[in-house]
């Protein structure tokens, strides 16, 4: 029996559509900072459609507004993380689709996976 690609990944994913802030360095060196759309989400990572091309293994700091901790009397917090692309596919002329995986923050309220 043939397990599929989907079957593998260690982290369920979540389709979304949740606004986040990138900043980092681009494949030419150049510093960006990129609002844009996560559109799949785990607990350790998120992918999102960007026009900067973003190299493997190239580091970056993802936020996402309101989706951090819940402080007493303040209510949720942003979410902030270093992550590091894993991947970056060329989706049309002007898009990438690039993925990343937080290094050590998780976003606890996708913890889904199977129990």
């Amino acid at each position: 029996m043939e397990t599929s690609s989907e079957d593998k990944r260690s982290q369920h994913r979540v389709e979304a559509a949740i606004a986040i802030r990138v900043h980092g360095v681009d494949s030419a060196g150049q510093m960006y900072d990129d609002t844009t759309t996560a559109i799949e989400v785990s607990r350790r990572g998120l992918s999102f459609l960007t026009k900067h091309e973003l190299g493997v293994f190239s580091n970056l700091t993802v936020l996402i507004p309101g989706r951090g901790p819940v402080r007493a009397g303040d209510g949720p917090t942003d979410f902030f993380t270093e992550a590091t692309v894993v991947r970056s596919v060329k989706e049309d002329e002007d898009l990438f689709r690039v993925a990343v995986r937080f290094m050590g923050a998780t976003l606890t309220m996708y913890c889904s996976e199977g129990s």
